[in-house]
Parts: structure tokens; C-alpha cells; sequence
């Protein structure tokens, strides 16, 4: 497919109105919940979710009414959901003997155990990974460590940040093999801020980056997001900014430059989560200004297509934010509260690119740069269908006229004739 360089980029992207938030949860949840997510080898949604009052963790399968799994749980906390290549899936959770975990070989329809691990630490379980042995991998931080633990009942361990404090850190293993955390810290300078660190087989510290600078930013309450593509890409989401957010950030790690999502000026810092569909293109969400906002990246993180939202009911507060990524779309998982777990699936969204030849302009639909055939363009009586590279010519058209670019999966846009 043609990579058109852009001239003129639109900003007019027609989002529905109304865009349709379902309820996973059965009522409201407590504003620490931050679920845990998977979507399954074969294309089944799972979401997990724990009510430290009742003492439950409950699974959300495919959108059906939540189950419970784990009950009189005292500690019941954050889980984390991991899937093994064998199809096998894994529950991590937290109960009074430390962290558990429940296996299903079924897609999450039924489950067996608790196990307990060799993790005695009663706090939530922050990450979760896979190898491509089908070695399980899971975290939990707190006054000083974030440890990791390897194998199917974290049988080798080891604190990977021995400094008060690191908190909220995600792992991924790319497709290269490599482990990473990501996390947040609130240690003296320069261990202070967002840092990356890549682990060896043994759980060794390999490569520690700062990735903020100023190192200090404002205290970060949720999980730090760590995913990895099909590329051998790893990237992470993080705000930076001190006293108050600045920008909201995606960057490859380790040593990606950071491609800027959203900027700001506030003490509080945007939730935000990662997702990579299974042919590898990667997904940011975000909540800003009462939307849940959302960009795909084609270009392996380098820079994100035109940005969809999906508006919150009136007075909603997001306080934890998920994602998952299918082929074309993303879910948005939030957590607001007293209105619950809420999902919403948003599309890509098109822009356009005017460029002049000779005397003649054209169009260029394009997804995150890359052109888009067979979208439709349509305006004053007139019915285009752009090429294999995505452009159509705009000859004849009156100088002004507004024009409406779309294509079936996609979030259209608008622009009007140069």
C-alpha cells in the first residue's frame, strides 16, 4: 500500500453522538478496581474484577452477567489474566495466604483450584506475562520492591526495584523474547518518575531507563501500561510534567522517541491504557474533558492515526482505564465507580491530505498516513471512490465545498475542497 506524505491534515472527525456504553459490572464497584483483561487465543473477551467489601472476584465472559470465581476472599484484590500458548489461562489473585491463582482449559468457561503460589504478600497483583515457553510471570510492588515472580506458582522470584517506593508496574514479554516492567516511582532523584527496566531469563536487571525528564512527575495512582506488538516492539503511555501534566505520551522502550497524545495543564494525571490487535497495530486510549479518546498507530508507534472519542454520561468520573484490541477496533473498559465497569468499542478513525498537482488537487484518505482505497467521498451531489493508494481527484468541484470521506470500519471524516 502507498505511503502518501501529508499536506493538509483534516480534524474534523464525525464521531457518533451517541456512543454505546454497556455494563459489565452488576452495580458499582470501588474506585481502586482496576480490572484485569484478556482477550483469548480465540477471540473471547475476558474481564476480571474483585469487590474488597463482599470479598469476590467476579469474570465478565463475552459481555454475559458476571460470575462469581473466588469468594470470602479478605484480601480480595487487583488480578491479573494471562493466557499460556497450550490455550491454558491463568488467574492471579491476592487471598490470605498470598497470591492464588484458578486455571481454565476451556476459554474461561470453567475453572479449577486455588493454587497457592510462592508469593506470601497479601498486596494486589499489579502485572502479568506469558513467555513464549508458556512460563507464566506476575508482579506485586510495595515498600521497597517490585517483585517478580516466574513459573506457574512463582517458583523463582527476585526484587527488580529495591528502592522505596515503585508503584504500578505492568510486564510484557515481546515477541523477541524480551521481559520488560514499566512503572512508576516515587524514589529519590534519579530513580524518581516513569522508568523501563528489561529483565534477563534469570530476572536480572539488564537496561534501567529513566523515561522522564524532569525526572519528577505528578504521583501516578494507576497501573503503568507495558504492551508488546508483533514486531519485537515494546511501548508504554505515561504523563509527563511536574507540578502539573504537561503531555500524555507513548514511546517504544527503551529507547523510543515519545509520540504526544494529548497535552495538558493539570495536577492530576490522565488515565491511560495500551492494546495491540493480533495483526500487530497498536492502540492508545485515554480519558480527557469527559470523553474516553482513542488513536491507532500503524507505523509501529511512530506517530497515530486521527482521533476517535466516545463521550461519558453526564458527571461520570473515570478512575481506572483498560483496554482490549480486536483486528479494527479497540474496547475501552472503565471503571467509574457508582456507575460501574463500562465498555465501549471505538473504530479507527480516517483524515484526509490535500496535495496539489499541476493544477488539479486531490484527496488522500489515509489511516495513520497509510492511504485508504475504496473510501467514498461524498459532498454537493457528488459520489468519489478514491484509488489504490487512496487518493481521488477533486477536479471540478467548487472551491469550498464540503466533502465526507468514510469507509466501512472506520469513523469518517470531513473537509472542504481547496
Amino acid at each position: 500500500m502507498l505511503r502518501l506524505a501529508a499536506v493538509a491534515l483534516t480534524a474534523l472527525v464525525l464521531v457518533p453522538s451517541a456512543a454505546a456504553w454497556t455494563r459489565l459490572s452488576t452495580g458499582g464497584v470501588q474506585n481502586t478496581v482496576d480490572p484485569a483483561v484478556l482477550r483469548t487465543a480465540v477471540g473471547t473477551d475476558l474481564v476480571a474484577y474483585d469487590d474488597p467489601v463482599a470479598g469476590t472476584i467476579s469474570l465478565v465472559r463475552n459481555g454475559a452477567a458476571p460470575r462469581t470465581l473466588v469468594s470470602g476472599d479478605p484480601i480480595a484484590g487487583e488480578a491479573q489474566l494471562v493466557q499460556q500458548p497450550n490455550g491454558a489461562i491463568q488467574l492471579y489473585f491476592p487471598n490470605a495466604g498470598g497470591v492464588a491463582r484458578l486455571t481454565s482449559t476451556d476459554d474461561g468457561q470453567s475453572w479449577t483450584g486455588p493454587t497457592q503460589t510462592q508469593s506470601h504478600d497479601v498486596g494486589p497483583v499489579r502485572g502479568a506475562a506469558v513467555r513464549a515457553d508458556g512460563t507464566p510471570l506476575f508482579s506485586q510492588d510495595g515498600t521497597g520492591f517490585v517483585n517478580v515472580f516466574q513459573g506457574l506458582n512463582g517458583e523463582q522470584h527476585a526484587n527488580v526495584f529495591p528502592h522505596c517506593c515503585g508503584y504500578g508496574e505492568s510486564l510484557a514479554v515481546s515477541s523477541s523474547g524480551q521481559l520488560g516492567v514499566a512503572f512508576w516511582s516515587n524514589a529519590n532523584a534519579p530513580l524518581d518518575g516513569y522508568s523501563y527496566e528489561s529483565l534477563d531469563p534469570g530476572l536480572g536487571v539488564s537496561t534501567t531507563v529513566g523515561l522522564t525528564t524532569p525526572a519528577q512527575t505528578v504521583p501516578r495512582g494507576d497501573r503503568v501500561p507495558l504492551v508488546a506488538d508483533t514486531g519485537g516492539n515494546l511501548f508504554t503511555a505515561y504523563a509527563n510534567g511536574y507540578p502539573s501534566v504537561k503531555q500524555l505520551v507513548v514511546r517504544g522502550v527503551p529507547n523510543g522517541p515519545p509520540a504526544v497524545l494529548w497535552r495538558y495543564d493539570s495536577q492530576e494525571q490522565p488515565h491511560a491504557a495500551l492494546a495491540v490487535e493480533p495483526d500487530g497495530y497498536l492502540w492508545a486510549v485515554w480519558e480527557t474533558d469527559g470523553a474516553i479518546r482513542a488513536a491507532r498507530s500503524r507505523s509501529h508507534g511512530a506517530h497515530f492515526g486521527a482521533q476517535v472519542h466516545a463521550n461519558l454520561t453526564a458527571g461520570a468520573t473515570v478512575y481506572q482505564l483498560e483496554a482490549l484490541a480486536r483486528n479494527g477496533s479497540v474496547d475501552a473498559i472503565a471503571n467509574t465507580q457508582s456507575g460501574g465497569l463500562i465498555t465501549t468499542r471505538l473504530l479507527p478513525g480516517l483524515a484526509v491530505s490535500l496535495k496539489k498537482i499541476g493544477k488539479t488537487w486531490y484527496a488522500i484518505v489515509v489511516d495513520d498516513g497509510f492511504g485508504v482505497p475504496g473510501a467514498t467521498v461524498r459532498g454537493g451531489g457528488h459520489t468519489l471512490h478514491t484509488g489504490s493508494n487512496g487518493s481521488v481527484s477533486l477536479k471540478g468541484l467548487r472551491k469550498g465545498l464540503f466533502m465526507q470521506a468514510s469507509h466501512a470500519g472506520y469513523v469518517g471524516t470531513g473537509f472542504r475542497v481547496p
